[in-house]
């Protein structure tokens, strides 16, 4: 087997016993509902395909990633995998965070460390080279809230 892209394979799944324990405790959380983006980055996220991710983006991979196309630990990485939330709309730091696909289905929790704002603009013209919303990147990112929330991930 070739060695995992970062040196190790990242794997997000929780045991069966972990995941009846989050689904009976999902309801007192609040949820957020992934986009088919959220979906995609999370799947990847969950089974090692984003690794060395161990999660979507805080604030020091996305700086760095957006500006120098690499993690904070100079690993390269070429386009920010964040997960937009709208401050004061379910997602807090410190506390966990249901995400569901639209059937309201549990998919994971995100144990909120924090939440940073996006720089729209900066990302557009850095990571997509371009500030034209023709541009699907551009497009789906002038869609998204200006926030983004990271953390430890459980699936």
């Amino acid at each position: 087997m070739n060695t995992p892209y970062g040196g190790s394979l990242v794997d997000l799944v929780v045991s069966p016993e972990r995941a009846a324990e989050m689904k009976a405790t999902a309801k007192d959380h609040a949820s957020l509902t992934l986009d088919e983006r959220g979906l995609c980055d999370l799947e990847l996220l969950s089974v090692g395909g984003f690794s060395p991710l161990g999660g979507f983006m805080g604030k020091a991979d996305y700086d760095r990633v957006v500006t120098e196309m690499r993690l904070a630990d100079g690993t390269l990485w070429p386009l920010p995998v964040t997960l937009p939330v709208t401050p004061g709309h379910g997602a807090e730091e410190g506390k966990p965070l249901a995400l569901r696909d639209v059937y309201g289905n549990l998919l994971a929790l995100l144990h909120v460390e924090e939440i940073n704002p996006i720089d729209k603009k900066r990302e557009a013209e850095l990571a997509y080279g371009s500030l034209d919303k023709k541009h699907p990147a551009v497009a789906h990112l002038d869609r998204q809230p200006g926030h983004q929330a990271a953390g430890r991930l459980e699936v």
